[in-house]
């Protein structure tokens, strides 16, 4: 396996050795940056679509690829989905423009990955690739569309019924530095450190910026286990709404009120607490009954499929 990111340009280029440095300390991959040069012979409109053409630039079966914004924080091991036939990434935020672009392209919301972060391997995807760059390249709604590649990935796996296999964000968690969560959880893969300042990356890598890291979240795996693909029956008064507790740490669609987009079971003084959660905050927890409930000021009772 070889990680792989993109560097064209002054900025991105430095950015991009420095991101593959950490990556490559923290996950034991080889890196590799594709730069200037790899762009100027390849004759693409945009340096982003460099990673269409992974497989034909990089001499390996298996890839990680991660943005040059991306900030590898704690060791993990991309090796175990290396021979992986489904694509593997983080779904995307569930933001008006992502949820749009999903619903018009006709792709399952909770399907639409951020490719940020992807792992492929060359058997099963170098044809994805190849096709996307041809969609990008020739089809009239999609210029008119969206330039960038995300879109034209998801909408091409979708078409191909490529497989999926998404993690949980904290292998790619978008919207890094935005709420205090990001710095309690214990985070892998960081989609750029601070959004409001576009040198914070380097910052870090180099020493001059340290991020309020407080990673007293415990993820309590088992009981997520246990919770994954079942929907739960949210009882409010009266009223009763089934949430969907998908394996990869996001809910439904539907979503939780205030929209609570994720879930995850955490341990506090040895209890297990289910956590629903905003892009930055814990909304609610829930604590377990003797009953086999989860119960709060709300009530979640688990619906057997």
């Amino acid at each position: 396996m070889v990680g792989v990111t993109i560097g064209v340009g002054t900025y991105y280029g430095q950015l991009a050795e420095l991101a593959a440095k950490a990556m490559q300390e923290k996950t034991g991959v080889k890196t590799v940056v594709l730069d200037d040069e790899h762009f100027t012979q390849s004759g693409l409109p945009a340096p982003h679509h460099l990673k269409l053409r992974m497989f034909d630039l990089v001499d390996t079966d298996s890839i990680v690829y991660f943005d040059a914004d991306m900030a590898c924080l704690k060791p993990w091991k991309p090796q175990r989905f290396a021979n992986s036939e489904a694509v593997v990434a983080v779904a995307e935020s569930a933001r008006p423009l992502h949820v749009h672009t999903a619903q018009d392209w006709e792709i399952p919301v909770e399907q639409y990955f951020n490719a940020g972060l992807m792992i492929l391997n060359r058997r099963h995807h170098q044809g994805w690739l190849r096709e996307t760059e041809r969609f990008v390249l020739t089809d009239t709604k999609f210029k008119e569309y969206d330039p960038l590649d995300q879109a034209a990935l998801n909408i091409t796996r979708h078409r191909l019924g490529v497989k999926l296999e998404l993690l949980d964000r904290r292998y790619n968690w978008i919207g890094y530095g935005v709420g205090r969560l990001c710095y309690e959880v214990p985070v892998f893969m960081a989609h750029t450190l601070k959004p409001e300042n576009k040198f914070a990356n380097i910052d870090f890598f180099k020493g001059r910026y340290k991020p309020p890291f407080d990673w007293h979240i415990e993820i309590n795996e088992d009981e997520m286990n246990e919770l994954k693909n079942h929907s739960l029956c949210l009882k409010t008064g009266g009223a009763e709404t089934l949430l969907r507790f998908n394996p990869d740490g996001t809910i439904g669609p539907p979503y939780y009120g205030d929209f609570g987009q994720y879930w995850f079971v955490h341990n506090r003084a040895g209890t297990p607490l289910l956590a629903i959660c905003s892009e930055v905050q814990i909304l609610r927890e829930f604590r377990r009954t003797p009953e086999g409930y989860w119960q709060s000021t709300q009530r979640l009772e688990l619906i057997a499929g």
